[in-house]
């Protein structure tokens, strides 16, 4: 019997993917811009020799032992099949009935933080919110590696992972099995948002015209209010608006809806989305209202003739990637679209102080004062943006005018004035991290420290009268600069007789991080619904304090109990083990919604594994 023909490419054979067969390049082999490759059909000799009839010899099903032996020695290849078990019970040969998170037996043995699969089991192949370029998992970890960051980023700590013993494989061997599973599965369930949002995402295109905009507005027009109290419940700590003129924007809106430009309905859209994720809703939802909201932008001039509203609708944008799809990806591209609002906002002059005459009306008094609010919320993300992604700060030496007129004139009675103080401060110790050549020293850092913690007091007293999330916003914000500015120092094994500042600080922000994703993730009636959200931004932060709090502990007689260096009193080693051990149980509730929470849960659990349990 003459063999089957073989008219996939080659590439698309040894991987075991479907092919299209087009010619000269499969779609497949295009679109990861690899050379394709089809074998040629050849005859071989058994085809072209004369069959002499039915019965003949040549044409038996059961060769002659001679011909057997004389015939090259075929070697047999085994069938790839996928692995649809769980790992433990592929090792020990028992049925898994492959529930998810976990299969139900190594959930009744007690081992359902052991339990993980190769496979994932998905619906063909669509386009998913990671976008890559090749099949090649190494080399996207590898650029990922390579990006020039500061030393005061978190690939520091993953340098210091890899001298622990017992890690088994090096960090960027985890990252690397963690993208090739994601690629090699269905990773559009994944994340909410693509990665190239809100620019050139192929599902805004619908949203391009007016009837379908019309209609997914009377589509959440029930739920439209709910969305609004949602978004201001979590979001208000912002202050990017005027709440009671916008809700009189809104109410206007629903009166005449066709009298309303795309500007503000793009940024109306956006509002609703973070409205309809803050309620708890479905991510398609709400990731539909961000689709809209970008088809609306992209058709208004706001890239060479910008305004406050477009300013508005960006920074939201950047909210939604960062709560929606709060990856190592997501944030490295938050990074450049800051990079973009700086830029507008500048372009427009809002980084220009406004002084207000005595005689102006009460109406200009109010727009230049939202004008300066934008500004130094739009500088804030960038702080923010620059402390996770370890890269350069855009803003311009005269960004902080305005703020050091403000401290002539009096100091702020809010905490949301009193941050912009820091700015100046923050901005230059990141100028020193992510830019500077040389290395910074530790009695810089010293200096740095004291200073930061001296406005941070001011700040954190004054949020004391204000909601939850301004109080937990203000102190994250701070403790985030301290742990980033002490990173370099903290991690070095020598670090508690050496760098002891730098020790105690970063072990003291670290626990207080983690503790309050503690407190956001326990959901307390008195708390706004979803109030874990406000946490997705900083999530690679929590991530970071987490191991940087193992780190410290993998050694059994390092000092963890003084006060020297701290505001606080380090608890005893027994109340951190259990604090990780809590933060563990969130990482493992958030492992499922993207590669980097999943890679970064099972990470920190083999790190805690390793820290000795004879002190606990």
């Amino acid at each position: 019997m003459p063999a089957r023909e073989i008219q996939t490419c080659t590439r698309c054979k040894d991987s075991k993917r479907r092919c299209d067969k087009l010619k000269p390049s499969c779609s497949r082999c295009q679109r990861a811009n690899q050379i394709c490759i089809y074998p040629e059909h050849t005859l071989t000799q058994s085809s072209i020799e004369p069959q002499t009839g039915l019965l003949s010899p040549s044409s038996s099903s059961h060769p002659s032992p001679l011909e057997t032996e004389s015939a090259p020695g075929r070697i047999a290849k085994k069938r790839d099949r996928a692995t649809l078990s769980c790992i433990r019970c592929h090792r020990l040969k028992v049925k898994c009935d492959k529930g998810q998170p976990c299969c139900s037996r190594c959930a009744r043995l007690g081992h359902g933080r052991d339990c993980m699969y190769t496979h994932k089991v998905q619906p063909p192949f669509s386009a998913g919110p990671l976008v890559v370029d090749g099949d090649d998992a190494e080399m996207i970890v590898s650029l990922w590696f390579q990006r020039k960051r500061g030393s005061g980023h978190w690939r520091v700590l993953m340098t210091r992972l890899e001298s622990l013993s017992g890690l088994g494989d090096p960090p960027f061997e985890w990252l690397s099995m963690s993208v090739r599973s994601h690629m090699q599965g269905d990773c559009s369930k994944d994340l909410a948002l693509p990665g190239n949002f809100p620019f050139g995402s192929t599902e805004s295109i619908p949203y391009r015209s007016s009837p379908e905009v019309r209609r997914l507005f009377e589509t959440h027009r029930h739920m439209a209010s709910t969305y609004l109290e949602s978004y201001f419940a979590l979001y208000d700590s912002t202050q990017v608006f005027d709440n009671s003129k916008f809700q009189g924007e809104v109410q206007q809106f629903w009166q005449t809806p066709d009298n309303f430009d795309l500007g503000w309905l793009a940024q109306y859209l956006a509002v609703l989305g973070l409205g309809a994720s803050a309620t708890g809703v479905e991510d398609k939802v709400a990731a539909e209202l961000f689709f809209a909201s970008e088809a609306c932008l992209a058709q208004t001039p706001f890239m060479y003739r910008s305004t406050v509203t477009n300013i508005r609708t960006l920074f939201l944008h950047v909210q939604a990637k960062q709560v929606c799809y709060a990856t190592c990806w997501a944030l490295d591209a938050s990074w450049n679209i800051v990079g973009l609002i700086v830029r507008l906002s500048i372009m427009m002059g809002l980084h220009r102080s406004w002084n207000p005459e005595p005689d102006e009306m009460p109406s200009i008094f109010e727009e230049r004062e939202q004008r300066k609010r934008l500004w130094n919320a739009v500088v804030k993300m960038d702080i923010q943006t620059s402390l996770v992604t370890g890269q350069a700060s855009p803003l311009p030496a005269d960004a902080f005018l305005a703020n050091a007129l403000d401290n002539v004139q009096g100091l702020p009675h809010d905490s949301c004035d009193l941050i912009p103080i820091s700015y100046p401060l923050i901005h230059e110790i990141l100028t020193r991290l992510n830019t500077s050549m040389e290395m910074i020293s530790y009695e810089e850092v010293l200096h740095y420290d004291t200073e930061v913690r001296r406005v941070m007091r001011m700040a954190v007293a004054a949020a004391e009268n204000q909601n939850y999330i301004i109080r937990t916003t203000t102190d994250i914000f701070f403790r985030r600069v301290l742990m980033v500015l002490h990173r370099y120092y903290a991690l070095d094994p020598d670090a508690p007789s050496v760098y002891p500042t730098s020790y105690w600080s970063s072990l003291e922000c670290c626990l207080a991080l983690i503790v309050h994703q503690r407190a956001m993730m326990a959901q307390c009636g008195a708390f706004p619904a979803n109030v874990h959200l406000i946490a997705r931004p900083f999530m690679m932060d929590l991530f970071a304090a987490a191991l940087t709090t193992c780190i410290h502990l993998l050694s059994v007689d390092a000092p963890l109990s003084t006060t020297v260096g701290s505001e606080n009193t380090i608890p005893p080693r027994r109340t951190i083990m259990e604090t990780l051990e809590s933060c563990l149980e969130i990482f493992a509730r958030e492992s499922g919604h993207s590669v980097c929470f999943g890679t970064g849960y099972r990470l920190m659990s083999v790190v805690y594994g390793l820290i000795p349990k004879c002190h606990t």
